[in-house]
């Protein structure tokens, strides 16, 4: 008497191992942002981390909190510090270029243009009446892997 041993658990599990091969990387994507901030960004300026596409929030946590202390003034980035992590949204930054004014502004949203709307939206409420029309978008991002 011969012994029948069932295929199917095994050839369901080979598939399933070449569609993960066959496939593009899965991941879910994870972004933060971290700011270093004094309370007068015309005196001190502002420094500040964005990241996006990180396989896991912690990643996106850290990443964005070790561009955010090493881009800036000795006294920013003493200060940064994680404020927010996100899924599937998009992150923008914007700012008065001109140095010693106070114009800036960040925002995380469902979608890019939203995003930019709001970053400008309060670059525009902190820059002051002279400067009101000076700010600009200066980063823009979107956590899209699956």
């Amino acid at each position: 008497m011969s012994k029948t041993v069932p295929l199917a658990g095994p050839i369901v599990g080979l598939a399933v191992l070449l569609l993960l091969a066959l496939s593009p990387q899965c991941a879910w994507a994870e972004g933060a942002i971290a700011l270093g901030i004094t309370g007068d960004i015309a005196a001190d300026g502002y420094s500040i981390g964005i990241n996006v596409n990180s396989a896991t929030a912690q990643q996106a946590r850290d990443a964005a909190l070790d561009w955010c202390r090493n881009h800036g003034s000795r006294v920013t980035t003493a200060k940064c510090e994680v404020v927010t992590s996100f899924h599937h949204q998009c992150a923008a930054e914007a700012q008065d270029p001109k140095p010693g004014t106070p114009g800036a502004g960040w925002a995380i949203a469902p979608d890019k243009d939203t995003a930019e709307k709001l970053a400008m939206t309060t670059c525009r409420a902190t820059a002051g009446k002279a400067r009101v029309g000076e700010c600009k978008i200066v980063a823009s991002v979107c956590d899209e892997s699956p």
